[in-house]
């Protein structure tokens, strides 16, 4: 006869059955993880969400950037990072610096040309923002640029006749 010791009887739990899972535990688990999934897509996309800018902004003079080189600035507000590229036509385009696949920061690559996600390899055309490779599978969010009087603005659509400009950069 095997003795047992005193917190044996005292905590009878055979340990063969002590990871079992009743269908109500179980279903109580799968119920409460599709509420918590509906739940979080709206509260994602919320939080997600860019607002809308409604003035342009300086971000650089006409002459700060090379061919093929970035500049980093903020925009639409001080929380929303974002890129503004050279290309090598003498053209500016500027994007959300934020990947769409799981807003890692890009960075763009003047040797090869393109806009870089270094955490899942995901690649952008810097003329359009569109998905080269990888990943994500919306293009990166565009912002009008301009050259007015020697500045490089960056923002929403605007009328040229009645610009006001911002100078937080």
């Amino acid at each position: 006869m095997e003795m047992k010791q005193a917190w044996e009887n005292n905590f009878p739990i055979n340990q063969g059955e002590e990871h079992r899972v009743s269908r109500r535990q179980f279903a109580v688990f799968c119920g409460c993880s599709a509420v918590a999934l509906g739940a979080g897509v709206p509260v994602r996309k919320a939080l997600l969400k860019i607002p809308k800018a409604s003035e342009p902004i300086v971000v650089a003079a006409e002459g700060e950037l090379a061919r093929n080189s970035s500049k980093l600035f903020q925009y639409p507000t001080p929380h929303h990072p974002c890129i503004l590229i050279r290309l090598e036509d003498e053209r500016y385009v500027a994007f959300s610096q934020s990947c769409t696949h799981l807003m890692c920061p890009v960075h763009f690559d003047g040797v090869d040309g393109k806009i870089v996600c270094p955490c899942h390899h995901g690649y952008f055309d810097p003329e359009d923002g569109s998905v080269l490779a990888g990943p994500p599978q919306r293009p990166l969010p565009r912002y009008k640029v301009s050259v007015v009087g020697g500045q490089i603005l960056v923002g929403p659509e605007w009328d040229e006749q009645e610009l006001v400009v911002s100078e937080t950069a």
